[in-house]
């Protein structure tokens, strides 16, 4: 790969969430993300690679490797990315090695972002037309919601439907000095009354009195040092999910909240049968704080909430819902994600070997990680006007579902993502196989699955 010289390349400062993510990394918590599209149909490698080098251009913060200069960090552009990212595998002509194992040693590769781009593709055809196309992202370059936008611009050049604004699309950051999410988070005082007060009050309440009543863990059948990720997926299908849907509007709801609710029923009926006690549940759920001017931006513009109940919030659904509800509206109206991108700021402003250690103590502790996570992606590129996912194409290859990954740490041991394609509700349990089996993480997947469909609203 062929690089400018460090005086004259262009560079994309990282912001401070994007370098709390690469401390994490640094402290053996690696921070990925993953997109799978399942297809139908053939695809013609030489136009993929070409349709991701297209979207390296369009998104170059894609197409950039770590540096350090002045005891700080950037991502140094390369114009020459060389012959691409994609790689591509047939599963007849794999020989000891099945598509399950071959998947998760591809996945399971770590980055190493001061020689290598911070992006990865797979095409692995499979038999009868059938391919996965992968992507693997370090999530020190994207959050899931831009992760999303990267993918579909990636089809969108393949099917020779880039915008011819496409200049929009260029990274900001290139002509920009600061950290826009700092920004952002200071141009809320004028919105939120006592503003001030209530980022203190929430990072008071986070740091100390969060750590003299630890959440509860996710019981493992494990112990182990692995960092591997392994995932497992369940679909519920367009007539469950309307009637999911029927019963949040009646409610007057969301569906996020019967999500998030359904989680801390989950997590207190899998502890309980292991006699595990479940006293304060911790859920933390992503939030997309990404200014106007980034729409279009790949990048971390996301902060995280995170939402605590006790057994005697949980001991009834209805009244598990409307906390659910409420505190979700709290922390919107008083703009409580913002707290932690004033603490990641603050933690940014060290020299990195010092936010490793922050990072590393963070994870020792354990006190300050929360029990699970869960994020909703939402509806896979609606179509316009609708809240109706639309089916897409590759060319003459269908689209038939879309499926996204959330990052795990240890503490955690899993998490869960879901999102909407073609009317179906798609979710993804990414679990360490070190600390969970693949048995017992697909029946936590299938009981939170349970959870969700049966969560019993009104009489």
């Amino acid at each position: 790969m062929q690089r400018k010289t460090e005086s004259s390349a262009s560079s994309i400062p990282l912001n401070c969430v994007d370098k709390c993510l690469l401390a994490l990394d640094s402290v053996n918590e690696p921070m990925l993300i993953y997109g799978v599209l399942d297809l139908e149909g053939e695809i013609d490698q030489v136009k993929l690679n070409q349709a991701i080098l297209s979207a390296q251009q369009a998104h170059p913060v894609m197409k950039t490797i770590l540096r350090s200069r002045h005891v700080r960090l950037l991502r140094e552009i390369q114009e020459d990315p060389g012959k691409g990212v994609l790689s591509v595998a047939d599963q007849a002509q794999l020989q000891d090695t099945n598509e399950e194992a071959y998947l998760s040693s591809w996945m399971n590769q770590p980055f190493d972002l001061r020689k290598e781009l911070p992006l990865r593709v797979l095409l692995f055809r499979k038999d009868e037309g059938k391919s996965l196309l992968v992507f693997a992202f370090h999530h020190s370059v994207a959050d899931g919601l831009r992760a999303l936008v990267f993918i579909r611009t990636v089809i969108e050049s393949y099917n020779n439907e880039l915008s011819q604004n496409s200049e929009m699309r260029r990274d900001i950051r290139t002509k920009q000095k600061g950290d826009e999410l700092l920004e952002f988070a200071n141009s809320q005082r004028s919105k939120v009354k006592h503003y001030c007060r209530k980022i203190v009050s929430s990072l008071f309440h986070r740091f100390i009195m969060d750590a003299l009543r630890p959440p509860a863990r996710v019981f493992h059948d494990r112990s182990g040092d692995s960092r591997d990720l392994a995932f497992c997926i369940k679909v519920v299908e367009p007539g469950e999910l309307k009637q999911i849907q029927s019963k949040a509007r009646a409610a007057g709801v969301g569906l996020n909240d019967i999500f998030l609710a359904a989680c801390y029923k989950a997590v207190e009926k899998w502890n309980g049968m292991y006699a595990k006690a479940s006293k304060r549940i911790r859920v933390m759920v992503p939030v997309n704080i990404s200014p106007e001017d980034f729409r279009y931006v790949i990048s971390n513009h996301v902060s995280w909430c995170s939402f605590t109940t006790t057994p005697e919030d949980r001991a009834d659904s209805e009244r598990l819902l409307r906390k659910v509800r409420a505190d979700t509206a709290n922390a919107i109206t008083n703009g409580i994600a913002f707290s932690l991108i004033y603490f990641f700021y603050f933690c940014s402003r060290f020299p990195p070997c010092v936010t490793k250690e922050m990072a590393r103590f963070l994870m020792v502790t354990r006190t300050y990680v929360d029990t699970i996570l869960i994020t909703n992606l939402g509806f896979i590129w609606p179509k316009s006007g609708s809240g109706e996912a639309a089916v897409c194409n590759m060319g003459n290859a269908k689209i038939v579902n879309v499926i996204g990954s959330a990052p795990v740490v240890t503490p955690m041991g899993l998490s869960i993502a879901t999102c909407t394609y073609d009317r179906n509700l798609n979710l993804s349990l990414t679990y360490r196989p070190a600390l969970l089996s693949e048995e017992k993480a697909r029946m936590f997947l299938d009981l939170y699955v349970e959870e969700i469909k049966n969560y019993q609203i009104g009489a």
